[in-house]
Protein backbone atom coordinates (compact mmCIF):
# COMPACT_ATOMS: atom_id res chain seq x y z
CA UNK A 1 0.00 0.00 0.00
CA UNK A 2 1.05 3.69 -0.72
CA UNK A 3 0.84 6.40 1.05
CA UNK A 4 -1.59 7.76 -1.32
CA UNK A 5 -4.36 4.77 -0.15
CA UNK A 6 -4.85 6.75 2.88
CA UNK A 7 -7.65 8.68 2.73
CA UNK A 8 -8.34 11.73 4.22
CA UNK A 9 -10.91 14.18 4.46
CA UNK A 10 -10.00 17.93 2.99
CA UNK A 11 -10.85 21.00 4.78
CA UNK A 12 -9.83 24.83 4.27
CA UNK A 13 -7.69 26.36 6.92
CA UNK A 14 -10.58 27.70 8.88
CA UNK A 15 -12.52 24.66 8.99
CA UNK A 16 -9.78 22.29 10.05
CA UNK A 17 -8.37 25.02 12.92
CA UNK A 18 -12.48 24.78 13.79
CA UNK A 19 -12.22 20.71 13.99
CA UNK A 20 -9.07 21.29 15.70
CA UNK A 21 -9.89 23.47 18.59
CA UNK A 22 -13.01 21.39 19.55
CA UNK A 23 -11.25 18.10 19.65
CA UNK A 24 -8.42 19.35 21.87
CA UNK A 25 -10.46 21.44 23.82
CA UNK A 26 -11.17 17.86 24.87
CA UNK A 27 -8.19 17.15 26.29
CA UNK A 28 -6.60 17.93 29.80
CA UNK A 29 -4.80 21.13 29.52
CA UNK A 30 -6.79 22.37 26.96
CA UNK A 31 -9.98 23.71 28.35
CA UNK A 32 -9.13 27.42 27.96
CA UNK A 33 -7.63 27.44 24.81
CA UNK A 34 -9.53 29.84 21.99
CA UNK A 35 -7.40 29.51 18.81
CA UNK A 36 -5.93 26.43 17.15
CA UNK A 37 -3.35 27.86 14.54
CA UNK A 38 -2.17 25.28 11.47
CA UNK A 39 0.59 25.83 8.88
CA UNK A 40 1.06 24.01 5.75
CA UNK A 41 3.77 21.54 5.47
CA UNK A 42 5.67 21.13 2.41
CA UNK A 43 7.41 18.30 2.01
CA UNK A 44 3.90 16.11 3.12
CA UNK A 45 4.19 13.52 0.58
CA UNK A 46 2.19 10.42 2.28
CA UNK A 47 2.05 12.38 6.07
CA UNK A 48 -0.17 14.94 6.90
CA UNK A 49 0.16 18.29 5.08
CA UNK A 50 -0.18 20.64 7.89
CA UNK A 51 1.00 20.86 11.39
CA UNK A 52 -0.01 22.59 14.37
CA UNK A 53 1.56 25.45 14.61
CA UNK A 54 0.09 27.34 17.77
CA UNK A 55 -2.56 27.10 20.64
CA UNK A 56 -3.45 30.51 22.47
CA UNK A 57 -3.55 30.83 25.07
CA UNK A 58 -0.71 28.35 25.17
CA UNK A 59 -0.73 25.26 27.00
CA UNK A 60 2.18 23.75 29.12
CA UNK A 61 4.53 20.96 27.83
CA UNK A 62 2.95 18.15 29.87
CA UNK A 63 -0.38 18.93 27.99
CA UNK A 64 0.54 19.46 24.83
CA UNK A 65 2.95 15.77 24.99
CA UNK A 66 -0.43 13.83 26.38
CA UNK A 67 -2.30 15.33 22.81
CA UNK A 68 0.22 14.04 20.57
CA UNK A 69 -2.25 11.68 20.13
CA UNK A 70 -4.93 12.83 19.67
CA UNK A 71 -3.64 15.86 17.15
CA UNK A 72 -1.96 12.54 15.58
CA UNK A 73 -5.54 11.78 14.53
CA UNK A 74 -6.13 14.80 13.47
CA UNK A 75 -3.67 15.11 10.89
CA UNK A 76 -4.15 11.51 9.77
CA UNK A 77 -8.09 12.18 9.52
CA UNK A 78 -7.82 15.24 7.75
CA UNK A 79 -6.12 17.27 4.38
CA UNK A 80 -5.90 20.94 4.55
CA UNK A 81 -6.63 22.13 0.81
CA UNK A 82 -3.00 22.54 -0.56
CA UNK A 83 -2.83 26.29 -2.42
CA UNK A 84 -5.09 27.93 0.45
CA UNK A 85 -2.63 27.90 3.28
CA UNK A 86 -0.01 29.00 0.78
CA UNK A 87 0.08 32.94 1.37
CA UNK A 88 -0.30 32.61 4.98
CA UNK A 89 3.03 30.24 5.16
CA UNK A 90 5.17 33.37 4.25
CA UNK A 91 4.12 35.43 7.25
CA UNK A 92 6.70 34.95 10.02
CA UNK A 93 9.31 34.69 6.58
Amino acid sequence: MTGEAIRREVRSSAELQEVCLRTLKQCPGFERVNEILIQPRDNSEGSANWTLAAVRPRVDNRSLRAARETIGFLQQTYRLIPGEAQGRDKRRG
